[in-house]
């Protein structure tokens, strides 16, 4: 069965010739994959409005698109013969900016809208597969920072939120054994930040962070920011 997956998202915004309208409402009959597949297109187009934050347009867009789709008038009939006698010429409406500006925006909504959906699938993958990560691991809070996801093979990954550090320091993460502090990492902060622990994490270790000198420390020189319970 040859699939429709190029018609999708025109299906979608309504924006297909009658034609190629037909084909898909046929196809889509007794096409289950094609089905899933729009319903998620029409999901993705339902958001669209969403996507962006409401901005006010500015106030010479009406008067660019109007200049951009000058209205076209027919040109008056020419003078017919003497005979037979001349019907009243038939002037052609005058055409709004708005198919014009159609013929080229939907399309350009067709494109963007199979790049969200492209995206859409890509971020769903990544989310299953590090949903797939926490469940081999043990996930451990670090209070006022983020978290700790520590899988059974000793690898460790911090997901941290902090300001950015001071100037001429940096943030450092360390694996606590016993007494020991392995240092396991530095980072600058200032948004989400994933530091896989250059140490691995073992059964019972803790997992610190503190604020040290510009390039790291081997040991400790500040009362960490957090600690989390053992992993």
């Amino acid at each position: 069965m040859e699939h429709v997956d190029e018609l999708i998202a025109g299906h979608a915004l309504r924006a297909l010739s009658s034609e190629d309208e037909e084909r898909v409402v046929v196809h889509l009959a007794e096409c289950e994959r094609c089905r899933r597949r729009l319903r998620e297109t029409e999901a993705v187009a339902s958001s669209l409005a969403y996507g962006v934050p409401q901005v006010a347009p500015p106030p010479e867009l009406r008067s660019r698109i109007l200049a951009i789709a000058e209205p076209v008038v027919a040109a008056p009939a020419a003078a017919p013969a003497a005979e037979p006698p001349a019907r009243p010429a038939r002037v052609r409406p005058q055409r709004g900016w708005w198919p014009r500006f159609a013929a080229v925006a939907v399309p350009a909504m067709a494109i963007a809208l199979v790049g969200m959906l492209a995206w859409n699938v890509s971020l769903r993958n990544d989310v299953n597969a590090s949903r797939d990560d926490l469940s081999t691991g043990a996930a451990v809070a670090l209070p006022g920072v983020g978290n700790v996801v520590a899988q059974t093979d000793g690898n460790a990954t911090l997901f941290a939120n902090l300001r950015p550090a001071p100037a001429g320091r940096t943030y450092e993460a360390w694996v606590i054994r016993g007494s020991a502090a392995l240092p396991a990492g530095v980072f600058k902060g200032g948004g989400t930040v994933e530091l896989h622990l250059t140490q691995s994490a073992k059964p019972g270790d803790k997992i610190a962070v503190t604020i040290e000198p510009a390039g790291g420390s081997q040991k400790p020189t500040t009362t960490p920011i957090a600690t989390s319970q053992g992993v």
